[in-house]
């Protein structure tokens, strides 16, 4: 994969969990706790997948993507609601829903991963 994988999530242990996993399976994660945060993150260092929970105060994940407006960034949106998930499908993004498998995030990366090495 082409880049870091940016986890942007404002619960701190969930945020740490992810990025264990990720860095276990040979990843670079960067970590971002809003969206604020987020925005600045991922104009900077140009990921190329974000980790993006759905339900922050302040800007939501839904405001981070209209924010940053990139149609090539592979997002993995953490839902908590079927309406979050209804959601992120129109907008063409993968909605896991929380509480997930980590071999359901795992397979979402793996995804996007294949995509991104397939185009290269």
């Amino acid at each position: 994969m082409r880049g870091p994988i940016l986890v942007v999530d404002d619960d701190p242990t969930l945020r740490a969990a992810l990025g264990r996993i990720l860095r276990a399976e040979g990843h670079e994660v960067i970590e971002a706790r809003n969206g604020d945060e987020a925005v600045r993150a991922a104009r900077r260092d140009r990921p190329a997948l974000l980790v993006l929970d759905c339900a922050m105060p302040g800007m939501d994940g839904e405001m981070v993507l209209d924010t940053l407006g990139r149609a090539d960034l592979a997002t993995v949106l953490l839902t908590t609601t079927t309406e979050q998930q209804r959601r992120a499908e129109e907008r063409g993004v993968l909605g896991l829903c929380k509480p997930f498998q980590v071999e359901d995030l795992l397979a979402a990366v793996a995804r996007h991963r294949d995509r991104f090495e397939g185009a290269a």
